[in-house]
C-alpha cells in the first residue's frame, strides 16, 4: 500500500505545487473581481463534472478488476466510452439551451461559452486516467497528470498575456491543456468503435449503468453541498467578495484534496483488488489501514497549514486578497480535513457495500441545511459566515456517514493508531503556536520545516502507520541486497 502511495507522489506534488503559483499569479495578475467571475463559472463547472461525469470513472475502477479476471476489459472500455459519449451529447445540448435561455452578464458569456467544452474534455481526461489507475500503469498517469496541470497554467499564463486579464484566459489555458491530455490516450477514445471486443453487451452495460447512476445522485448533492457557498457569496455578496473566498479555498483545498487523492489513487483500486480476491472480512481490514494512512497524511497537513496561515497569505497572495484570505484560512482547514476523511475513507465503506444510494443520506440533510443557514448568514456576515456554516455541515456528513456507512459495510478502524494520530500532532501544534516567524517567504518555509520536523519525530516515536515496521523491514530489505552483492 505505501509503495503505491510513494508511487503515485508525482501525480499529487505537482499539480499542487502548480495549483500555489496559480494562486500567486493569478491574484497579482486578476482583480478580485475577475478572479471572482473566473471562480463563479468554474464552480459551474464542478458541479457539472463531478456531478455527471465522476461517477463514471469510480464505476470503471469498481468492475475493472473483475473484468480482468474474467479477461472481458475491452468490452467494459466500449460499454464505458458509448455512456461517456452519449452523456457528452446530452449535456452539450442541455448547457447551450440554457444559456441561450438565460440573460447572463456580459463579464460571464464568454467564460461560460468556452467552460462548456473544458468541462468535456476535462471529463475525458478523469476517465482515461480512471482505466490507467485501474490497470496500475502508474508511469503513464503520473506524466498525464502533471502534463495536464503544468499545461493548463502555462497555457493561461499566455493568454493573460493575449487576451488580458480575464477569467476567459484562464479557462481557454486550461481547456486546450484538457484537449491536448485526452489526446494522450487516443486508442481509447475509439473503445465503442473497435470490432475487435465484439458487439456491445447489452446487460453489461445496464450492469454499468445501474451501478453508477446513484454515484451521480450522490455526487450531485455532495458538490452542491461543497460549492452553494460560492454561488450565493458571488450573488449575494459581490464578485469581489467571492473572488477573496475563492482563493482561500484554493489554497486548502488543492493540496489538502491532492493528497487525499495521492492515497485514495492507491488504496482503493488496492481495496477492491482485495474484495474481489479474498472477500469480505480481508477488503475490511484494508480499508481500516487505508482509513489510518489517509488520517496520518491529512491530519498534520490541516493543522499544519491552519496554524500557518498568516504566512500562507503574506507570501502566496496579492496585496488585495491577503486580510480576507489570513482569516478565512483556518475555518476551510478544519472544513477541508472533514471533507477528506469523509470522501476519501467513510464512503468507501458504500462503494465497497454496493449500496452508494445510501449516502443520499448523509448528504441531503447537510446539504438543505447549509442552504438554508447560507440564506441567512451569507448577506448578515458574507464569506466567513458562508465558511462556519460549510464547517458544521461538513463535519455533520462524517457522523452520519460513519455510522450509516459502518451499517452496510464494517469497515474496521484501529483505534489506538487514530489516537497515536491524534497524539503526534501535538508538539507541531505547541512548537508553531509558541515559536513564531518573520511573515514572508522565510518565515513560511521555517514554519513549514519545523512543523513537519515536529510531526516526523513525533509519528516516528509513536509509530504512527506502523511506520517503524515499515523503516526497519525496508533497512532489513537494503541490508540483505547489499550482503548479497558483495558476496555475488
Amino acid at each position: 500500500m505505501y509503495r503505491q502511495i510513494l508511487g503515485y507522489v508525482p501525480s499529487n506534488v505537482v499539480p499542487a505545487v502548480v495549483s500555489i503559483l496559480m494562486v500567486f499569479a493569478y491574484t497579482r495578475l486578476l482583480s478580485p473581481g475577475a478572479f471572482g467571475v473566473y471562480s463563479y463559472v468554474f464552480s459551474a463547472v464542478l458541479v457539472l463534472q463531478t456531478s455527471l461525469f465522476q461517477a463514471l470513472p469510480i464505476a470503471v475502477m469498481r468492475f475493472y478488476p473483475g473484468a480482468a479476471l474474467t479477461g472481458r476489459k475491452d468490452g467494459l472500455l466500449k460499454e464505458a466510452y458509448t455512456v461517456f459519449y452519449g452523456l457528452t451529447g446530452a449535456v452539450t445540448v442541455i448547457s447551450l439551451a440554457t444559456m441561450l435561455l438565460l440573460h447572463m452578464p456580459a463579464e460571464y458569456r464568454l467564460p461560460a461559452l468556452l467552460a462548456l467544452p473544458m468541462l468535456m474534455f476535462r471529463s475525458l481526461v478523469q476517465l482515461n486516467q480512471s482505466i490507467s489507475r485501474s490497470a496500475n500503469k502508474m508511469g503513464r498517469y503520473n506524466t498525464i497528470e502533471c502534463v495536464h496541470a503544468v499545461l493548463g497554467f502555462g497555457l493561461g499564463l499566455v493568454a493573460i498575456y493575449l487576451l488580458g486579464p480575464g477569467a476567459e484566459a484562464i479557462i481557454l489555458g486550461l481547456l486546450i491543456a484538457a484537449i491536448l491530455c485526452s489526446l494522450f490516450d487516443v486508442r481509447l477514445l475509439a473503445a465503442p468503435l473497435r470490432t475487435s471486443s465484439g458487439v456491445l453487451d447489452k446487460t453489461e452495460l445496464v450492469n454499468l449503468v445501474g451501478y453508477a447512476w446513484p454515484l451521480v445522485a450522490v455526487a450531485a448533492t455532495g458538490t452542491i453541498l461543497q460549492t452553494s457557498d460560492r454561488f450565493m457569496i458571488g450573488s449575494i455578496a459581490g464578485a469581489e467578495a467571492l473572488g477573496i473566498f475563492a482563493v482561500a479555498y484554493s489554497l486548502v483545498e488543492r493540496p489538502t484534496t491532492l493528497i487525499c487523492s495521492s492515497i485514495t489513487t492507491a488504496t482503493f483500486p488496492l481495496v477492491v483488488h482485495v474484495l474481489e480476491n479474498q472477500g469480505r472480512e480481508a477488503a475490511r481490514l484494508q480499508a481500516g489501514r487505508n482509513g489510518i494512512a489517509l488520517l496520518a497524511m491529512t491530519l498534520p497537513t490541516c493543522l499544519g497549514l491552519a496554524l500557518t496561515s498568516d504566512y500562507v497569505a503574506a507570501s502566496l497572495v496579492g496585496p488585495a486578497f491577503r486580510a480576507g484570505v489570513a482569516g478565512l484560512l483556518p475555518i476551510m482547514c478544519y472544513t477541508a480535513l472533514a471533507r477528506g476523511l469523509r470522501a476519501h475513507f467513510i464512503d468507501h465503506a458504500f462503494h465497497l457495500s454496493g449500496r452508494p444510494l445510501m449516502m443520499l443520506w448523509t448528504y441531503v440533510p447537510a446539504t438543505l441545511l447549509n442552504i438554508a443557514i447560507n440564506l441567512y448568514v451569507v448577506p448578515r456576515y458574507g464569506m466567513f459566515g458562508a465558511a462556519w456554516t460549510a464547517l458544521g455541515c461538513q463535519w455533520m456528513t462524517v457522523i452520519t456517514g460513519w455510522f450509516i456507512g459502518t451499517s452496510l459495510f464494517p469497515v474496521w478502524l484501529p483505534w489506538r493508531q487514530t489516537i497515536r494520530c491524534g497524539l503526534a500532532v501535538l508538539p507541531m501544534i505547541a512548537g508553531l503556536t509558541l515559536i513564531r516567524f518573520p511573515l514572508g517567504w522565510f518565515g513560511l518555509a521555517a514554519a513549514i520545516g519545523l512543523g513537519a520536523a515536529l510531526y516526523a519525530v513525533s509519528a516516528l516515536a509513536l509509530d504512527v502507520g506502523d511506520v517503524r515496521s515499515l523503516v526497519r523491514t525496508a533497512l532489513r530489505r537494503r541490508f540483505r541486497q547489499k550482503v548479497r552483492e558483495l558476496t555475488d
